[in-house]
């Protein structure tokens, strides 16, 4: 069985709706990596959301621009669901732009920075505990409106890798330990 890769588009007001579907497309190194999609209403699915990573979640929007069966442009989710920050057609994983780790804070928890748009300044910080020497995603504060500042948290209550809420910041389940 293909592996299931979930991914998400928004009107661009940070309200996304989630999708999910069995990967039948190999973009990347090894076996199915990604799900064949039409986004250009030309009757081919030549165009695919690709999951770089493994993770199950589509990282990377592949779009074949010259209608000749292979992905030519390709691009990341600015956070809105929108799939607009342009990526390098080279890279095969991970994020573009600076990656640091964060010290804890003593609680046991670690946090990620990740810069996505390679400006200098935090885009998102994944919040939770390392397990197997990677960073578990408990919390991820996002920057949603793009004023510099995270104002949204969604949170993955079960520990499945799935958001199962959203917080806004003047929500009192917004918490964020040292700020």
């Amino acid at each position: 069985m293909d592996p299931v890769i979930e991914y998400f588009f928004g009107p661009g007001d940070g309200s996304t709706t989630r999708w999910s579907s069995p990967a039948d497309a190999v973009l990347g190194d090894s076996g199915p990596d990604a799900v064949s999609l039409d986004f250009d209403g030309d009757g081919r699915r030549d165009d695919a959301m690709w999951d770089t990573d493994a993770d199950g979640i589509a990282d990377v929007a592949a779009l074949d621009t010259d209608d000749d069966g292979e992905p030519d442009a390709f691009y990341r989710d600015s956070g809105a669901g929108l799939w607009d920050r342009a990526a390098d057609p080279a890279a095969t994983g991970g994020e573009p732009g600076a990656r640091s780790p964060a010290p804890g804070d003593g609680s046991g928890e670690r946090a990620l920075n990740l810069d996505l748009d390679a400006d200098g300044a935090t885009d998102i910080e994944l919040v939770g505990a390392e397990k197997g020497g990677r960073l578990t995603a408990e919390r991820l504060y996002v920057d949603a409106d793009g004023d510099g500042v995270a104002d949204t948290v969604l949170v993955d209550l079960n520990g499945d890798g799935v958001a199962d809420a959203a917080y806004e910041k003047r929500d009192p389940r917004f918490m964020r330990r040292g700020r």
